[in-house]
């Protein structure tokens, strides 16, 4: 009898075999079939080639309606890429459209020269001219300094008085730049804290922007600078935190200064924290600054 208990024994255990085969069939069919993983409000450096090529000609479109340079280097900097200029270049090269393939060129262009968008954005002033004559109205032409000249016909050949051709003159609408982002406030630090977060892979600089009724502001400026450079960047780009939030890579033992908006007060001496996790380790944490309207 004891014989026979150990043969039995020692059959191998078939059954846990199939059981497990049946439960990665059913884990597979799961997550795969009935209920897949939808990512959603992903940052742009995790995307595909593919999208990060959309991403880029979306930017440089932006680009050509608005003429930020900071904005689209705050942009292209969430991709985390070095030579932005020269990627440009090889995606035009690849680009399905000659439109796009220009687009992409000028991007890099202005990334290279960031003078030339000074010389970009300039529109001239256009000149009026009031004739007294019968013919057909004409369109508006652009000579070949860029200045547009308006062609406007009276009813019938009547003399106007020199102060009635300069009343008409006033009433004439003029172009003008719509301003992409006012930051002439002047913004204060309200709080300062150290951030402990072992999840965060790098060392933060957050920043959080408020107006004086507590609610978070988008698109304001925020210019990060330390001893070999300066970098310029926007909130609002991450609107599952806050529309008013923003944050930037630091490099241990690196201080940094941070000015949000254009008059906004200047905050030195900024340096990534130093934290412990549960097992005793030492690691660079995060900084967190709150800036609010007076």
């Amino acid at each position: 009898m004891n014989s026979r208990y150990r043969r039995e024994r020692r059959q191998p255990p078939y059954y846990l075999l199939t059981g497990l085969i049946l439960g990665l069939a059913f884990g597979f069919l799961i997550t795969k079939v009935l209920f897949p993983v939808t990512y959603v409000n992903v940052p742009p450096e995790t995307l595909q080639m593919a999208d990060k090529d959309q991403y880029r000609l979306m930017v440089a479109q932006a680009f050509q309606a608005n003429g930020d340079l900071g904005r689209v280097q705050a942009r292209l900097g969430l991709l985390r890429e070095e030579n932005q200029a020269e990627i440009l270049r090889e995606q035009a090269q690849r680009s399905a459209s000659r439109e796009q393939a220009l687009t992409l060129l000028h991007l890099a262009e202005n990334l290279e020269n960031p003078n030339q968008v000074a010389a970009t954005l300039a529109i001239p002033s256009p000149t009026i001219l009031v004739t007294a004559t019968n013919t057909p109205p004409t369109l508006p032409t652009t000579d070949a300094t860029g200045t547009a000249a308006v062609a406007i016909r009276t009813a019938t050949p009547q003399p106007t008085s020199t102060s009635e051709s300069t009343e008409e003159v006033k009433n004439t609408p003029q172009p003008t730049l719509t301003p992409v982002i006012s930051v002439n406030i002047p913004f204060r630090l309200v709080e300062e804290k150290p951030v402990c977060n072992p999840a965060l892979i790098q060392s933060l600089i957050q920043v959080e922007v408020f107006d004086n009724s507590v609610k978070p502001i988008p698109n304001i400026r925020v210019v990060v600078t330390w001893d070999n450079g300066q970098d310029t960047f926007y909130t609002g780009y991450y609107p599952e935190i806050s529309v008013g939030y923003a944050d930037f890579n630091m490099t241990p033992a690196t201080t940094y200064s941070v000015r949000v908006g254009e008059i906004g007060e200047l905050v030195s001496n900024i340096q990534a924290a130093e934290c412990t996790d549960d097992n005793g380790d030492t690691y660079m944490g995060s900084v967190y600054l709150r800036f609010d309207e007076p």
